[in-house]
């Protein structure tokens, strides 16, 4: 079970389907199942690693998955496989998520449902991988986030 820092439960759509899916390289034991990179995630999202016009209205107690969907799609893509999918949002946002074994996996779809915001997965878009790259303030965002995800593994090993 998960909770934000204001001790509200957090978790993610497609859950009940992330049992059998393993990290590919096994490069980082304290990360070897979606539920651990989810853990890691609530213990690093960030002001810093929020999308822009995000950043103003940030609530890392309340709403850690706000503003982070690019840059967590493509950390979840580079360690589980699977694809990166977008779609488009009320209100004209984009949301990106995944798609592995099968199955919709979208570790920030809480910024959605905390505010009963309906989000469809179908009909989505699949995106590359590079795509998720090319916009250099994503790209940084990522790194930084892959940089914190790292730290705070490093500091939390058993």
């Amino acid at each position: 079970m998960f909770t934000t820092n204001s001790g509200r439960f957090i978790s993610y759509y497609g859950k009940e389907h992330t049992l059998d899916i393993q990290r590919q390289d096994g490069n980082n034991p304290t990360i070897s199942t979606i539920d651990q990179l989810f853990n890691v995630l609530l213990n690093v999202w960030c002001k810093e690693t929020t999308y822009p016009s995000c950043q103003k209205d940030y609530d890392y107690d309340n709403d850690p998955t706000y503003g982070q969907c690019a840059i967590t799609a493509t950390l979840v893509y580079d360690l589980f496989g699977g694809t990166i999918h977008k779609l488009k949002v009320d209100g004209g946002g984009t949301h990106y998520f995944n798609k592995i074994n099968g199955h919709y996996i979208d570790l920030t779809s809480d910024q959605f449902d905390l505010y009963d915001i309906p989000l469809e997965y179908v009909p989505n878009e699949v995106v590359p991988r590079e795509y998720c790259g090319k916009n250099a303030d994503t790209k940084r965002r990522y790194q930084l986030l892959v940089d914190f995800v790292n730290k705070w593994t490093l500091e939390h090993k058993n």
